[in-house]
């Protein structure tokens, strides 16, 4: 099935078509046009007036900075971002032999449109472009350049290439197409934060779901379940699939209020994860966490919220250990990679094939080392457990705030607490927070609010290896380029393993606190006082609880500055 084009169709009537047709009167046309804040509706220009108007000037240099809206009854009427002189104008007007009439338009109309004239709608890199206001060198801004490229757009399949295409320019992991009362919202979420790009008008929303439901063969009929898909490769040319043919497009939509949202996963199929040391483990907690990895039997737990990036640092794991001498054995829901040297299998729950099932199959393949994508009941749990028992080294996941929430989960749908603490090697508990662009970063002065929200002493804070970013090209004006993990870290030893076992979870929290563990707080502050974040992005994404422990003493901080390559990581 193809998706409608009726190109023809997705286009409204330029406002001066219907002018010519006299249907509206010059000052309507120009209201339709510009509206009060200067945002012109670039769909509603006609092609042939700005045509017209350029091929008056033999040097497209000597093209000055407006847009060209309507020629009627002899005289131009020009969009301006910027005053013009009389001396100007009169120039203008003696050159193309026309009156003009200049209507004050926004700077960002004028650049959108500039980059509709002169850039090609497929072009797919992500240089610094020239403001045509300015001359200068400066960063490409994203709702720009998406915009431009939407305008150039011959349909709906093409409205979603160019979507696509930005999203991956960008390091977009996700887009966001949500239905409101204004249009077709779309966003992409870059380095863990939704950013707004553009709103497609009320009149292609429900066009471009439909075309995006056609591409990834949904039921175009059904709107009112939700529904998941991937996008075929055989609705792109060769020259796109250069860019996306690396690129897996998940796609899911959701009935809501006003129509269909539409969210589009974007996952590399390439193996893109980083050594294990790059993840963001502290010096204090790599060796221990490496420690637990070259163990022949027990549990490793992960743990955290969706987006935390628990798979990046599971996939990582497993690449560190599997080889040619080990039997490395996955089930997961769903395969998000396919890693070499291990088996792989994917959960079917109306075939059957839970996590549960899906564990007892494998401890009947001879495995060495079994990663679960996720323990979810008290079934999967205890066969978890005693898998790990029995001479199988066991890495999963669990859904808790903090390492130490894991322990009170486990029990509650786990066997025995005292198989559990004999398991359990080591609980990690993560989170990602975006890194300090190392193009723009610059040295910052923590503020007394900055140390209050810590809870540490000035004395404590490391002030000079602190920094912020203040924007560039390189990360779109945000002052941060990539991710990396807060980690927290519960390693089990033999205490522990008794409080598990007989104590309560207050006894827990005491005796944590008594041996100073690697807590979220010690690693946060780390990052901070050593330049890689800020605070800011600390307490965007640490729980606040975190804060209100046992105070980490100034010799637990890391010493040194620490310079990494930003990372991209998954859930």
């Amino acid at each position: 099935m193809q998706a409608p084009s009726h190109s023809h169709l997705d286009r409204p009537r330029s406002a001066w078509a219907k002018l010519k047709n006299q249907e509206i009167s010059c000052a309507e046309a120009l209201q339709l046009l510009v509206d009060e804040q200067g945002i012109v509706n670039q769909s509603l220009l006609d092609r042939e007036v700005s045509d017209r108007f350029i091929r008056l000037f033999a040097n497209k240099n000597d093209v000055p900075r407006v847009i060209p809206l309507l020629l009627w009854q002899g005289c131009y009427y020009l969009g301006s971002p910027v005053e013009l002189s009389k001396e100007t104008i009169a120039t203008i007007s003696q050159r193309i032999n026309n009156q003009i009439k200049l209507v004050p338009i926004s700077p960002k109309s004028y650049r959108i449109w500039y980059y509709t004239q002169n850039t090609d709608a497929e072009t797919s890199s992500a240089d610094l472009i020239v403001n045509p206001l300015t001359g200068e060198l400066e960063a490409e801004d994203i709702s720009e350049s998406t915009e431009a490229g939407l305008l150039q757009a011959k349909d709906q399949i093409a409205r979603i290439k160019t979507i696509l295409v930005g999203a991956l320019r960008h390091r977009a992991s996700d887009i966001h197409m949500e239905p409101t009362l204004k249009g077709l919202k779309v966003r992409y979420r870059i380095d863990g934060v939704l950013r707004h790009v553009t709103t497609l008008p009320q009149e292609l929303s429900r066009k471009t779901i439909v075309a995006l439901k056609v591409m990834c063969h949904m039921d175009i009929a059904e709107s009112r379940c939700p529904q998941d898909g991937r996008i075929d490769e055989r609705e792109f040319d060769a020259k796109e699939l250069a860019v996306l043919k690396k690129m897996d497009t998940r796609v899911s939509t959701l009935p809501c209020v006003n129509g269909e949202k539409a969210v589009i996963r974007l996952l590399p199929k390439e193996n893109r994860f980083a050594e294990i040391d790059k993840i963001g483990f502290t010096a204090k907690t790599l060796p221990i966490y490496q420690k637990w990895l070259q163990q022949p039997q027990g549990m490793i737990v992960l743990t955290g919220p969706t987006g935390s990036g628990k798979t990046s640092t599971l996939y990582t794991s497993l690449l560190t250990i599997a080889d040619e001498d080990v039997n490395v054995v996955t089930v997961e829901d769903p395969v998000e990679y396919v890693l070499p040297k291990m088996t792989q299998t994917q959960v079917h729950e109306a075939a059957g094939m839970t996590f549960a099932a899906g564990l007892r199959a494998i401890l009947r393949q001879d495995p060495d080392i079994i990663m679960v994508g996720e323990i979810r009941d008290h079934e999967t749990a205890e066969t978890a457990v005693r898998a790990a028992l029995t001479g199988h080294l066991v890495l999963t996941t669990l859904h808790t705030n903090d390492a130490l929430g894991a322990i009170p989960r486990l029990k509650d749908i786990g066997p025995d607490p005292g198989l559990i603490s004999d398991a359990l090697l080591g609980i990690v508990a993560q989170r990602l927070v975006r890194v300090v662009c190392p193009h723009c970063a610059e040295p910052y002065t923590p503020t007394d609010e900055d140390l209050k929200a810590l809870g540490i002493e000035r004395s404590q804070a490391q002030t000079s290896q602190w920094r912020k970013g203040k924007g560039c090209a390189n990360c779109f004006n945000s002052g941060y380029l990539g991710r990396e993990a807060i980690v927290e870290l519960l390693d089990i030893d033999r205490n522990l393993r008794d409080v598990i076992h007989e104590g309560t979870t207050v006894q827990l929290h005491r005796h944590l606190n008594d041996r100073n563990f690697s807590s979220f707080r010690e690693a946060a502050l780390e990052k901070v006082t050593q330049g890689l974040t800020t605070v800011e992005e600390v307490l965007r994404v640490i729980p606040h609880s975190a804060f209100f422990t046992k105070p980490v003493e100034p010799s637990t901080l890391g010493n040194g500055h620490r310079v990494r390559q930003p990372l991209n990581l998954v859930n």
